[in-house]
């Protein structure tokens, strides 16, 4: 998988921001969740950008889910984050993708394709509601 960081921490600080019904300041869902306020902070932005959470200024500022966790699917946070067009391998999901210029006689570029296909048929029906839910052991 090509997953980064990113990815795994913006899944963790939507886990926690979904516990809020009030802003919660970068500051403070730093030390929640243990990340370096810097990146997270950066995190949040994009998610901002992307319509996953809303950004208040002053005093009283943070950040909230925009939406219910139910409304928000975790293939649409891997895109976001991931800003790649394929989530298993680099060229699986786009022959043109292939760095070498060899797709069409690339003889594993057939299985990377077909775990992108599985791969996403699994995960496009996940929600952030999904994660909440495993975490509780529900």
């Amino acid at each position: 998988m090509l997953f980064t960081k990113s990815t795994a921490y913006t899944l963790h600080a939507l886990v926690e921001l979904s516990k809020f019904d009030k802003p919660v300041d970068v500051t403070h869902l730093a030390e929640i969740t243990e990340l370096p306020k810097p990146f997270l902070a950066k995190l949040l932005q994009t998610l901002s950008r992307k319509g996953f959470v809303k950004s208040f200024k002053g005093i009283h500022g943070g950040f909230i889910l925009s939406k219910e966790p139910k409304d928000i699917k975790i293939i649409d946070i891997f895109r976001v984050m991931e800003d790649k067009n394929s989530l298993v391998f680099y060229c699986s999901s786009d022959p043109d993708d292939c760095m070498r210029g060899r797709a069409n006689i690339c003889s594993i570029r057939p299985f990377f394709a077909f775990l992108e296909e599985e791969f996403l048929k699994i995960v496009q029906n996940y929600t952030l509601e999904d994660v909440i839910r495993m975490k509780s052991g529900k």
